[in-house]
């Protein structure tokens, strides 16, 4: 069923990117870029690893009613508090966060006003999604990715096509809101409006144990997500909007073969690395034996297949973006070998060095793109995206040298 959602995933994917491509363009793509990446700051900023610990507590006191009831109110309250003060930051920003998103318009306001609105809805939909998941209900899940992503896809060609860049933004705003009444439909049965609004059963000890979560999703989430949304800023302004369309799609194309590894990592390594009896030197030779050499021959036919890709996915205004595919799948086969010394970290609450390591690669990652950007242009971001995860996976390789002797 998995493997089923992410291949409607990517076909979903691929429509949304050549509706984009033929009415959007190359700079209406570099704003939903742009926007994307915000999106990510705020959503992350008022998350705060919360999602996570939902998923722990709810599946460790599903059948302990008072307890549960506990967990949902403190975080639902928590989450209820960070995301009203987002939607009042949203209201009283959104002609400076217009200016600052879309390269010194105030055209798009109206859009940080309809987020603004939603945006509740819009951080509640990981809090069902979060809990549906706690409760072990895994092929719930899956539909309600799979309808909430059918009636997305529909939602946004329809606003692209008569909306064009206005449209696809407010599409983006949307889509989440979808998640959350679907997934409200399939926990209906499960918890009660009161369970989560219930003052009387916030808990402060609950509180006290997210403190390890915050501080990831603080590095992970927020500054990460800042930071790639201040690279996105920089290519605008250093080589210009069109540009900055072409790395977007470069992108897109991206996370869709990602997904392969990140699902992966999330149904079958990530809960084998949390086990306390895990055998991690094990799991990390299977990881390289099955996963990496796999991953690495579709990379190879997607680079021969690079002039095919552009031009079923996008239009011709892309055709530049062909220079830019070897140091984007070289980086991202890098950030896939990588990506199982990152989950060990967050497994295996290994807190400090995830911060660490998090933090240099992303000062790498903004100061090396800002370079290369000055110095050979739209490439320059591609090398520093491989420089920047040849230097990550060298420090965890040296961090986690004992696990090979």
């Amino acid at each position: 069923m998995n493997s089923v959602h992410i291949l409607l995933k990517l076909v979903f994917g691929f429509i949304t990117s050549k509706a984009l491509a033929i009415f959007v363009g190359a700079n209406g793509m570099a704003y939903v870029g742009n926007f994307r990446a915000f999106l990510n700051v705020v959503e992350n900023f008022s998350l705060l690893g919360i999602q996570n610990a939902i998923v722990k507590y709810v599946s460790e006191y599903q059948y302990d009613k008072p307890k549960l009831k506990s967990v949902l109110a403190t975080f639902g309250l928590l989450l209820l508090a960070s995301s009203m003060l987002i939607s009042l930051f949203l209201i009283f920003g959104a002609n400076y966060l217009s200016k600052q998103i879309f390269n010194h318009s105030e055209i798009y306001s109206f859009v940080f006003y309809v987020l603004a609105i939603l945006f509740p809805l819009y951080v509640f939909s990981t809090f069902c999604i979060s809990v549906v998941n706690g409760f072990q209900e895994y092929k719930k899940v899956i539909y309600i990715q799979i309808i909430s992503s059918s009636i997305a896809l529909l939602f946004s060609v329809f606003l692209i096509y008569y909306y064009t860049t206005f449209g696809a933004l407010i599409s983006l705003v949307f889509a989440p809101v979808f998640v959350f009444f679907v997934s409200l439909f399939y926990l209906r049965n499960f918890i009660s409006i009161s369970d989560v609004f219930s003052f009387s059963s916030f808990d402060l000890s609950v509180v006290k144990n997210l403190s390890e979560y915050v501080l990831m999703a603080l590095v992970s989430g927020v500054i990460g997500s800042f930071v790639l949304l201040e690279i996105r800023t920089d290519v605008i302004e250093i080589t210009g909007l069109k540009n900055a369309g072409i790395y977007e799609g470069l992108q897109r194309i991206s996370s869709y073969y990602l997904l392969f590894v990140s699902s992966i990592m999330t149904i079958y390594f990530y809960p084998k690395l949390s086990e306390s009896n895990s055998n991690t030197k094990a799991i990390i030779i299977n990881y390289f034996k099955t996963i990496i050499p796999i991953f690495a021959i579709g990379l190879a036919l997607i680079y021969l297949l690079r002039h095919f890709i552009i031009k079923v996915l996008f239009s011709t205004e892309f055709e530049t973006m062909e220079t830019l595919f070897l140091g984007q799948l070289v980086g991202d086969l890098l950030k896939a070998t990588s990506l199982i010394f990152g989950t060990i970290l967050i497994a295996k609450k290994l807190t400090k060095a995830f911060i660490i390591t998090e933090i240099v690669s992303l000062f790498i990652m903004y100061y090396s793109t800002n370079w290369m950007l000055h110095a050979i242009g739209i490439e320059g971001i591609v090398v520093a995206h491989t420089f920047t995860y040849f230097t990550y996976l060298l420090v965890l390789v040296i961090y986690f040298r004992k696990i090979f002797r």
